[in-house]
């Protein structure tokens, strides 16, 4: 058994985050100046596509993990996929098995196509099988959730979060992205930070926009947008709710596109977010080119880790389990990587 399922297991009987939405009318100008990842929208505009879609059960590729406060398991479902082929990263030394990454459940190991925990270094994942590009912003090792994490400056010429390029992920097939992340500071009426975003002809975006002329926002809220792919309805939804954050608490976030017309943001294992795509069905010719994970500018002091890129989709449950088990296993210290 791997030091993932027995650490869990131990713990378990001993009882042991580039976006753009609405500008007011008034000032739209000025406060899109600085801040390019904001898309113009009026204010008293409703969203283009409703969001009425509900979790849907049946969504192949789920991964049941382990539950880790009853019992140890790792079946995997049902897979929509075969597993993504595995092959060197950009430097040509060859990717490590998954199986040796302790904070990726067993279940998941061979749909794992990046996997970055910043233990060793900043630019360099542990699993880079989509060969990515990688790139940040203004940014140094600290601690992180396990082990070292990736924390940002902030500044308002720090316009780059984690970014992977020279992706070339097809939308006909799901994908999901994962990160960990932690505010350095207590938040601000006006304090903003993007998590989680995919680009490509368009984007898919979740992030955190503050106070200000931007929708006519009161205090931090909750944002997922669907923007500018040919054909599709645009969806600005800012009608979750607020969303302060205390600081120096771990949260865990990830961004599901699925079944062609499906985007789901979930965070801390709850969904948030469910975003039913109008106007077409997502194809092939519908390509991810780039990703990022964290804060561009203007951002909040934030550190991210356990960054993951996976080819499922993945549910709520699973997501549970998962935070469970790693949370159980940052509290011992659990090394990032085991075995030989």
């Amino acid at each position: 058994m791997r030091p993932f399922a027995v650490l869990a297991l131990c713990l378990a009987v001993a009882g042991t985050a580039t976006f753009m939405p609405c500008l007011a009318a008034a000032g739209t100008a000025a406060a899109t100046a600085d801040v390019p990842f904001l898309v113009a929208v009026p204010a008293t505009a409703k969203q283009d596509a409703a969001n009425d879609a509900r979790p849907d059960k049946t969504d192949r590729g789920t991964q049941a993990i382990m539950a880790a406060t009853t019992t140890v398991a790792a079946a995997a479902t049902a897979k929509q996929e075969p597993p993504h082929e595995a092959r060197p990263d950009e430097t040509g030394r060859g990717t490590p098995s998954a199986e040796r990454c302790l904070y990726i459940p067993p279940g998941w190991a061979d749909r794992v196509v990046y996997y970055h925990s910043f233990d060793t270094a900043l630019d360099r994942p542990e699993i880079n099988a989509l060969g990515a590009k990688v790139a940040l912003g203004d940014a140094a090792l600290e601690a992180g959730l396990a082990g070292r994490g990736c924390r940002f400056a902030v500044d308002r010429k720090n316009k780059r979060g984690l970014a992977l390029a020279g992706l070339a992920l097809p939308l006909n097939r799901p994908w999901t992205l994962s990160m960990w992340w932690r505010l350095e500071e207590p938040m601000k009426a006006e304090s903003g930070f993007q998590l989680l975003s995919m680009h490509g002809k368009g984007f898919m975006s979740n992030f955190v926009a503050g106070k200000g002329p931007w929708c006519a926002l009161k205090e931090p809220t909750f944002v997922a947008q669907v923007y500018n792919w040919p054909g599709l309805s645009n969806v600005n939804d800012i009608y979750e709710g607020p969303a302060w954050v205390e600081p120096q608490v771990w949260h865990h976030t990830v961004l599901v596109v699925s079944k062609g017309s499906s985007v789901r943001v979930f965070w801390d294992g709850a969904l948030k977010a469910d975003l039913s795509l109008r106007g077409r069905l997502l194809t092939s010719n519908d390509v991810i080119a780039s990703a990022e994970f964290g804060p561009p500018s203007p951002a909040h002091p934030m550190t991210i880790d356990e960054v993951m890129v996976l080819d499922v989709p993945l549910e709520a449950d699973a997501l549970r389990d998962y935070m469970t088990a790693v949370r159980n296993l940052a509290a011992v210290n659990a090394p990032v990587l085991g075995g030989p």
